[in-house]
Parts: structure tokens; sequence; C-alpha cells
């Protein structure tokens, strides 16, 4: 009996090492969602992004005070809301690559845009765009809680 209850010991500290030891790798688009939007769990399900500060082709922009307020709500599961009341759906297939499809409030009007990422972590989002005059525009948001 005691040689039955050992080896059921040895056989669960193997299976319980094993598990253990096991490291979830994610690829670099996945680990950007993650960084966007959370990751699922109970208390990562979103994150917001308050709009922070903007540049035109490197010279810093005067943000208004209602820019200054703006805030974006990503979710993990590819949607987002903003607060002027505009939702839509947010998707990053390649590296660098944000492609948000709003749905516009008190317009009946759908738009698609594609922003590059120039960098993201924990505590920051900076995206870029290239203007129809030309200039590219850098969006730079901070983390909200």
């Amino acid at each position: 009996m005691k040689k039955y209850i050992y080896i059921i010991f040895i056989c669960s500290f193997i299976t319980i090492m094993n598990a253990c030891s096991k490291t979830n790798v994610i690829d670099n688009v996945s680990f950007q969602k993650e960084l966007l939007a959370g990751t699922s769990s109970i208390s990562n399900t979103k994150h917001i992004w308050q709009y922070d500060s903007c540049r035109i082709d490197g010279i810093n922009q005067t943000l208004t005070i209602h820019q200054r307020n703006y805030k974006k709500t990503y979710t993990y599961d590819g949607f987002y809301s903003d607060t002027d009341n505009n939702i839509g759906k947010w998707e990053i297939n390649t590296l660098n690559k944000l492609k948000e499809t709003t749905s516009y409030q008190g317009v009946n009007k759908i738009d698609s845009i594609t922003y590059d990422i120039v960098s993201i972590n924990a505590a920051q989002l900076n995206l870029s765009k290239k203007l129809e005059n030309g200039q590219t525009v850098v969006y730079n948001f901070k983390i909200s809680y």
C-alpha cells in the first residue's frame, strides 16, 4: 500500500513540475493585442487610453480641453468605444498596424482607418498616420484607469 501511495506521489510531483515549467510564448502580434486591450482574464478585459499629445511632422500641437479629456476604450474581444460616443471594432492582423472601423453616432457613417503603431507598452500608445496633405501625425495616448 505504501508503495502505491509513493508512486502516486511521485507521478503527481512530476506532473506538477512539468506544468509549472511550461512557458506560454505568444507571438508579437498577440502581444500587441494584449497591450492594447487586455488578455480576457477577469481583471484585464479592457484598456482605456487617454489622448495625451500630438505632433504633426514633428511639431507639437496644442490640445483643447476636449482633446485632453478624450479617451478610447479597447476591449480584448475586438471592440472599442470613445468619449465622443462612437463605437467600433479594432484589429491587429499585422505587426505594428492597428485598423479601426468606426460607427459614428448621430450620423449614419462607418469609416475605417489604419494606424501605424509607433510604440506600445503598458503605459503608452503612440499611433501615426499619413494625412491627405502628406503630413504625418503622431497621436500619443497614456493608459488611464
